[in-house]
C-alpha cells in the first residue's frame, strides 16, 4: 500500500488523476502474470527468480487528459523509489501482453493498460557503467552473471545555460 500511495502523491496534469492501479501479490495470479511479461531486451528471463508482485498501471480513458503518459511516468518513478527505500527491487515493463492481462485481471475496456512494474528482492547483481554518447546501450550479462547496464555520461547529456 505504501508503494501505491507514493504514486498517489505524484504530480498530475491539471490534477485530473487519471491513473489507477492493480496490485497482484502472492495471493493473486503471479504465475499467470509472469507469462504476460517480456524482460530486459536480450538478457532473457531469470527462470526460478520470478517477481514476487506486480503493479499494473491503468489509465482511465473516461478522464480526458493529453498528459496521462507524463502522469504515469512520474507516478511510476515515485513507486520505484518508494520500493527501493524498503529494499525492494523493481522493473518497469512496456513489452507486455496487454490483451492477456486485460482478460486475466478483468480490466474494463474504458481503461488502457499502460505499463507494469515488477517487484521483488534483488535476484542478481547489477552494475551501471558510463558509456560515450555513440556507444552501445544494450544490457549484457558477464560470465559471472552480473547484469551490466550502460548509462550515457553526464557530460554527454547535460548542457548548462545553452546547448
Amino acid at each position: 500500500m505504501d508503494i501505491v500511495d507514493a504514486a498517489r502523491f505524484a504530480p498530475s496534469a491539471r490534477n485530473l488523476q487519471p491513473l489507477e492501479y492493480i496490485v497482484i501479490d502472492s495471493s493473486g495470479p503471479t504465475e499467470e502474470m509472469f507469462r504476460c511479461m517480456g524482460f530486459g531486451g536480450d538478457t532473457g528471463r531469470l527462470e526460478g527468480k520470478e517477481p514476487a508482485a506486480y503493479i499494473v498501471v491503468l489509465i482511465n480513458k473516461n478522464v480526458p487528459s493529453n498528459w496521462c503518459k507524463h502522469d504515469s511516468g512520474m507516478a511510476i518513478q515515485n513507486m520505484m523509489l518508494a520500493a527501493w527505500s524498503k529494499g525492494i527491487a523493481s522493473c518497469v515493463l512496456a513489452r507486455i501482453n496487454r490483451d492477456a492481462i486485460r482478460k486475466l485481471l478483468g480490466v474494463p475496456d474504458c481503461y488502457e493498460i499502460d505499463l507494469v512494474i515488477t517487484l521483488g528482492y534483488p535476484a542478481e547483481e547489477s552494475v551501471t557503467e558510463d558509456v560515450g554518447k555513440e556507444d552501445d546501450t544494450a544490457y549484457s550479462r558477464d560470465s559471472k552473471g552480473v547484469l551490466h547496464i550502460p548509462k550515457k555520461r553526464l557530460e554527454d547529456i547535460m548542457h548548462r545555460n545553452r546547448f
